[in-house]
């Protein structure tokens, strides 16, 4: 037996029992439902449900799967309940008032996941990011971001599309060579998402632009491919308490690490300072489109953790990947570095602008990764 909509729910008059984990009814629930989660025996369920023998008993699990099959066993052995069809999924479509029916269809297989949910979704819908560069890493950062529903995405991006970009910038085709990154990239995420706002700005980051390029975002990712511009983006981020992601990737590997203020050690507390020793990019050493997949996919992750407060983040350590041998371990950081010139005991870094001069790209281009 099947109820196609939860219009109301009287509680005197029916029951409605939650066969998900305890962690998903603890995330989300229906307003009222009783938690029971399976696996369960006919007999454990029958002796459940005296306590509501006057009731209808109505069951819903996800997305109404396992919920069908108990429904018939128990009805089987001469039990009366009722599925609730399309479980959890269909009523958050149905009930959700914070976003758009086509919001909740658009989402819903991430909005069933017990860790997001309504709240979480919200929550990506309210917030803002920004990717600075779009090649490699910012092109599958983007991607993901916006498929999630961050609703404001921003992209800092002066470069033209060149065919070496194709292996690995996943948004540009052969035909758009000699475009502009920036307008492409805009034009191919609106037609992923049309609910999320993509704000473009067309210049390189420097320390004349970038406190106010990051000034209204809430996270910031680095996709940048030259250790000049990750400098920069790290010590002004630092200053602007504004929290973001690193990552590198060279050849057949990838490296991760988030700063969140006040709470963990930021770039320059582990690398220091910009070495005098030349400093490959991938345009000179060479990078496997599929790497800057997998880490570009992790920054994005990265930032919808941090904005929805789901999990642990990887603050006050290094997640580092080597594709060859399918190898990946996480490098701690105990503490803040006392000497790091940015957010050390008495730093020497407080302004950008006045210490300009250190991030002058003098190894390579600013081609993004």
């Amino acid at each position: 037996m099947i109820i196609n909509k939860m219009i109301t729910f009287d509680k005197s008059k029916e029951v409605l029992i939650d066969i998900r984990s305890n962690i998903a009814y603890e995330h989300g629930h229906i307003p009222g439902a009783v938690s029971y989660p399976e696996p369960f025996s006919v007999g454990d369920f029958a002796k459940m449900v005296e306590n509501f023998s006057d009731r209808k008993k109505i069951i819903y699990c996800s997305i109404g799967e396992k919920s069908n099959h108990i429904v018939q066993e128990l009805n089987e052995n001469g039990i009366e309940v009722y599925e609730l069809s399309g479980g959890y999924r269909q009523w958050l479509i149905q009930e959700v008032t914070k976003l758009s029916r086509d919001e909740k269809i658009q989402y819903s297989r991430q909005m069933i996941l017990p860790e997001l949910g309504e709240e979480g979704q919200y929550k990506l819908k309210e917030s803002k990011v920004m990717v600075i560069g779009a090649g490699a890493l910012g092109s599958v950062a983007l991607t993901y971001l916006v498929s999630a529903g961050v609703g404001t995405v921003g992209i800092v991006e002066n470069d033209i599309i060149d065919k070496s970009n194709l292996h690995r910038q996943i948004l540009f085709e052969a035909s758009l060579v000699g475009d502009k990154k920036a307008a492409v990239t805009k034009e191919k995420l609106e037609k992923l998402n049309p609910f999320v706002k993509i704000e473009t700005f067309e210049v390189f980051a420097d320390a004349d632009n970038i406190t106010k390029l990051i000034s209204g975002y809430d996270f910031i990712i680095d996709a940048t491919d030259n250790i000049e511009s990750k400098f920069l983006i790290n010590d002004a981020c630092v200053l602007a308490h504004k929290p973001f992601c690193h990552a590198g990737i060279l050849g057949f590997e990838g490296q991760v690490m988030t700063y969140v203020p006040d709470d963990s050690p930021c770039y320059r507390c582990v690398f220091e300072d910009i070495p005098d020793e030349y400093v490959p990019n991938c345009a000179q050493a060479g990078v496997l489109g599929a790497v800057a997949g997998i880490i570009g996919s992790m920054q994005a992750l990265e930032a919808i953790k941090y904005i929805t407060s789901i999990g642990e983040l990887l603050t006050g350590r290094i997640f580092h990947f080597n594709g060859i041998n399918m190898q990946s371990r996480i490098i701690p950081i105990d503490r803040k570095n006392s000497k790091c010139k940015v957010c050390g005991d008495g730093h020497e870094i407080i302004d950008v602008k006045k210490n300009k001069q250190n991030y002058i790209r003098r190894n390579c281009s600013l081609t993004t990764m």
